[in-house]
């Protein structure tokens, strides 16, 4: 008899052994901690068990949605996953992740969820729990064509996350964000917790400030990944030129020997054009995908409205 119900402490080791039989490949101690008992907004999972094993585990972060002056509470469901031996061979069962699914959405109240899964977990998503037909993000990536970095004499970008001021940099965005019609909101307390402390990958960020005024005028989080520059989130002041922004883009991707940057942004988005115009090719990514429980939010509305960001998946 299969057993449902929301995980605990207890179960750590347990969903750490799936993990590795699922992925292949180690969720730390660490890791687990800081994605299911740090995370700013909460975490939570539900668990299928078949005995005291284990086999199937959907989890989910808290995080916040913010747009003209609204907030909304959500998740983004993540490690959804179903031990091998276990996983259903056709779509039209009811398999032990989508009964922890189940439990999941019942158990934490919600506006939307939000995720970034494979084509086959989306698909799955739509048929058995619920989430709306995926779309696909838009990433722009550039070439490097510059061999030098280029001076610019109006701003400096300060490089560590010892150069960050919390208070500064939550007041920069409270007035980003104005700018958006939706948007992950990225206080400061967020943006430590997923980049900053983040206990496996390495981060880092720029902040770039007036040269006369030393004022904060804007903000971006970096990876480097192969020879690649990945930019997981930028944010500015609205009269802030954003190519500037993305010459600085370049100026750190020379800086590391790498020869492309890349992005995602929404084709809705203003700075989406002025990547283009800079130089970038737009292509297909990832699926993007939302299950509503409020029913005053329309999927019309969350697809055109989201602007999303690398950083926003959870795996960039």
């Amino acid at each position: 008899m299969m057993e449902i119900r929301t995980m605990s402490n207890a179960d750590e080791q347990g969903i750490r052994s799936l993990f590795a039989a699922c992925f292949g490949k180690e969720l730390s101690h660490e890791e687990w901690v800081w994605k299911y008992r740090l995370s700013p907004w909460g975490s939570d999972a539900a668990i299928a068990l078949d005995g005291e094993d284990i086999i199937a585990h959907y989890g989910g972060v808290g995080a916040r949605f913010y747009g003209k002056g609204r907030t909304l509470s959500v998740y983004q469901p993540c490690d959804v996953m179903t031990h091998p031996k276990y996983r259903a061979r056709i779509f039209s069962k009811r398999g032990a992740m989508v009964k922890a699914g189940e439990l999941f959405f019942r158990s934490n109240p919600m506006d939307f969820a939000f995720g970034f899964p494979s084509e086959r977990h989306a698909v799955l998503g739509t048929k058995q729990l619920g989430y709306t037909e995926h779309r696909h993000v838009m990433v722009l990536s550039k070439k490097v064509s510059v061999r030098k970095p280029i001076a610019n004499f109006f701003v400096k970008a300060d490089k560590g996350w010892s150069s960050l001021d919390e208070p500064e940099l939550d007041g920069l965005w409270k007035e980003a964000r104005e700018g958006y019609n939706l948007t992950l909101d990225k206080d400061c307390r967020y943006l430590c917790w997923r980049y900053r402390d983040h206990p496996s990958r390495q981060y880092e960020p720029l902040l770039v400030r007036s040269r006369y005024s030393k004022a904060l005028q804007a903000f971006a989080v970096y990876a480097v990944r192969e020879s690649e520059l990945h930019v997981l989130d930028f944010f500015s002041l609205r009269s802030f030129n954003t190519k500037t922004l993305l010459r600085l883009f370049e100026n750190t991707a020379v800086r590391n020997g790498l020869g492309v940057v890349r992005v995602w942004v929404h084709p809705n988005e203003s700075a989406f054009r002025t990547f283009e115009r800079y130089g970038y090719a737009a292509e297909k990514g990832v699926p993007y995908i939302f299950r509503i429980l409020n029913d005053q939010i329309t999927p019309s509305f969350l697809f055109d409205a989201y602007c999303y960001r690398m950083g926003d998946y959870d795996a960039a």
